[in-house]
């Protein structure tokens, strides 16, 4: 196998490994104790998480994570990881999990095809567009299918700004990463700005869940592997994968999240789930064909 189709199959390895992890972010905090709210879960989240980015970075570099940063890019890169984890939180308080989650989700590749076709001045390929396309059909499929709710624009509005903000740092992260950046240390410099950015959130939703024996469990778990461990492996996609393709490609998150739901939770999965998980893995194969 040639050099270049090995880092191409290593990196998508990488992110279908990163997106199997945030995937099971749900199941976790279906332990965690009852004080745990969503702000607060969440700044714990980026908080521990940034912490073991810094470590992973150190063990990687060395002192080399301290060269003076693209201040304004990575600044932007903070509020997009800060912007997607709060207005995420908010579109699930709104409209529930399953919508803010798809729209979240379905809303995130194509925020990322505009910011590239903008930044690159061309239209995304057309492969990644069909794989886009018939993988958002199968997740809206496999979040939605027999549900008849109302739902609340204003917690749409808030799954896209959290799906913008995903894009936001995944091409930030992309464009460091690409002028030289180490990866690990890009994603720790973005997910260590955005949980500053959040940090003031826990003088009003207190984390002392986090201190009780399963709540620790529960924060080390979501910090280090759903934070530290996945954005390492994300970083390490965005090495050698088009930003897009990357976040299409985490679109396996949600076929994780249902799998796991019914093996453990024990959520049912109705046959328009499967066919939505089929849909997923057909977009899955066409993107990830796609090269830089």
């Amino acid at each position: 196998m040639p050099p270049h189709s090995r880092r191409h199959t290593s990196a998508t390895a990488a992110v279908l490994g990163a997106a199997v992890l945030f995937g099971t972010t749900g199941t976790v905090l279906v332990n965690a104790p009852t004080g745990a709210n969503a702000f607060s879960v969440g700044s714990v989240r980026l908080l521990i998480g940034a912490a073991s980015l810094l470590v992973a970075a150190w063990a990687r570099c060395g002192r080399m994570w301290l060269t003076p940063w693209k201040l304004p890019t990575t600044a932007l890169g903070a509020l997009g990881v800060a912007g997607f984890q709060l207005c995420y939180f908010l579109a699930v308080e709104r409209t529930g999990v399953a919508v803010g989650t798809v729209a979240t989700i379905g809303s995130g590749p194509v925020s990322a095809g505009i910011l590239h076709a903008l930044l690159d001045r061309r239209p995304p390929p057309t492969r990644w567009l069909l794989g886009t396309t018939v993988s958002i059909a199968g997740v809206a499929l496999l979040g939605l299918a027999g549900r008849a709710s109302a739902v609340d624009p204003l917690g749409i509005v808030f799954a896209v700004l959290a799906g913008l903000g995903w894009a936001v740092f995944a091409s930030v992260g992309k464009h460091q990463i690409d002028g030289g950046s180490d990866s690990t240390a890009t994603m720790a410099a973005m997910f260590g700005g955005g949980a500053v950015l959040l940090a003031p959130l826990l003088l009003t939703h207190s984390p002392s869940w986090a201190l009780e024996p399963g709540g620790l469990v529960v924060a080390l778990y979501l910090g280090v592997i759903t934070v530290g461990v996945a954005y390492t492996l994300y970083g390490i996609a965005l090495r050698h994968l088009p930003a897009p393709t990357v976040i299409t490609l985490t679109l396996l998150e949600p076929i994780t999240a249902a799998v796991l739901g019914a093996l453990v939770v024990h959520e049912g999965i109705r046959t328009a789930g499967w066919v939505g998980i089929a849909l997923v893995l057909v977009g899955l194969v066409l993107t990830a064909t796609v090269a830089e």
